[in-house]
């Protein structure tokens, strides 16, 4: 049933790049890079308007719960279709734990208890995202509403309290890392703008789509840009970031300018920033999970829908997943900041790969050709900072066609089964 509204849309860009970045990112970058994090900032809310009016124009034209994997299918083939739903299903069945363990970080600091708990504290965000879901896209779509309303309201409150506290001293000197540090800067705060192709699986859930997709798409990229840009820019200037400040700068500004206390400040931002993170990314991924299992590019396990039109096995799986990944973190002691590198490699080579694709397929448009260029430039020029962890997708995309290799020949076989069955028929007398 088509249920998602116009708001709704809104909300739902919003609580899927407007996510956890928020909570850490700002602090991270500055430390990487300095005052010239907030070029970084600025030029991955630029990237942003190609990318997302890239993305969805072509959803509207595929209108698919397939996403940017049937755009690349319909570009490059059904091979690359598959690699590219490989990538963005894995990013998301082990990159929502990170955006747990994110929250779980400013809540272990806020308690003064062990890093330990972080990992237990994460739990119950996926635990939520994956109820709500259950539920269907009606609840779904109504939460995605209610904590983005309420997360941009406090985020824009705390910016606009932060300027009487900037100190012109904080801005220099502006390149502290050199150009390296604003790259390296670009692939974390890559981490913070993905979600833009998030809402692609969503859009055959839209009431409206062609009027109401399109719309929400700007609207959501003019505020994330403004909102991240502005973030960043009272973070350096009130030198929010480094030592005490590295584990929750946003509950430090908060306590700061609103005169909310820390803990409080820590817990609202943090409940409303994961919860709505995670609720969106599940429907989107779970959705193409759904559609790839349909087409044979994943198990025909995943491709079971419940009552109220869920893909209640790729939720449960995804869920799962990720539970284990934060098993796998406590085990090894492995932070946020170590297990968030390969999800958000495997998104920015989703985003080389769809952007490659849009180019193709709107070339004989000139605003798509323009704009699906631009994304693919950029994209392709912040790609070499991932480093060792390019090893990521490799795997992945080897493991795909492996999976594909192995349902090819289980047609063959069946083929030949069908032609030997019919070849064996008796033959009526007369023939």
């Amino acid at each position: 049933m088509k249920s998602i509204t116009f708001a709704q849309g809104v909300s739902m860009y919003m609580g899927a790049v407007l996510g956890s970045g928020i909570l850490v990112l700002p602090g991270y970058t500055a430390e990487l890079a300095g005052p010239s994090s907030i070029f970084s900032w600025v030029l991955l809310s630029l990237l942003s308007m190609p990318l997302a009016y890239t993305f969805a124009r072509l959803a509207l034209q595929y209108h698919h719960y397939g996403g940017i994997a049937t755009i690349v299918e319909n570009a490059f083939g059904r091979t690359w279709g598959a690699i590219v739903g490989w990538f963005f299903f894995v990013w998301v069945a082990v990159g929502q734990a990170v955006v747990g363990l994110i929250g779980a970080q400013y809540l272990v600091k806020l308690f003064g208890i062990s890093a330990e708990w972080g990992y237990v504290i994460a739990f119950p965000f996926l635990l939520i995202a994956c109820l709500t879901n259950l539920s269907g896209m009606k609840v779904t779509g109504r939460a995605a509403l209610f904590l983005s309303g309420l997360v941009l309201m406090l985020l824009v409150l705390t910016i606009v309290f932060s300027l009487v506290h900037l100190e012109k001293i904080n801005f220099t000197p502006v390149f502290t890392n050199g150009l390296d540090g604003v790259g390296r800067a670009c692939v974390l705060i890559f981490w913070a703008f993905f979600g833009w192709e998030a809402i692609t699986h969503l859009v055959p859930e839209f009431k409206h789509p062609q009027r109401d997709v399109m719309r929400s798409t700007w609207i959501s990229v003019v505020l994330i840009g403004l909102v991240y840009t502005a973030l960043s820019f009272v973070t350096v200037g009130t030198h929010t970031y480094g030592g005490e400040y590295s584990a929750a700068p946003l509950s430090v500004l908060m306590n700061r300018t609103l005169g909310i206390s820390a803990e409080a400040a820590t817990v609202l931002v943090v409940c409303i920033v994961c919860v709505g993170t995670l609720n969106v990314f599940l429907a989107s991924s779970s959705r193409l999970g759904y559609a790839l299992a349909q087409e044979e590019k994943l198990p025909r396990w995943f491709g079971k829908l419940n009552e109220k039109g869920v893909p209640v096995r790729s939720t449960l799986f995804l869920f799962t997943s990720n539970t284990f990944v934060l098993c796998i973190g406590y085990l090894f002691h492995l932070g946020a900041d170590v297990l968030i590198m390969p999800p958000t490699t495997l998104g920015i080579i989703v985003y080389v790969i769809a952007t490659l694709a849009s180019l193709k397929i709107l070339w004989h448009d000139r605003t798509g050709r323009i704009t699906a260029l631009i994304s693919a430039a950029a994209c392709a020029a912040i790609a070499p900072f991932a480093k060792d962890f390019l090893l990521v997708p490799l795997a992945v995309a080897a493991l795909c066609l492996l999976y594909q290799l192995r349902v090819r020949k289980r047609r063959a076989t069946t083929l030949r089964a069908r032609g030997t069955v019919s070849e064996q028929k008796p033959r009526h007398a007369g023939d």
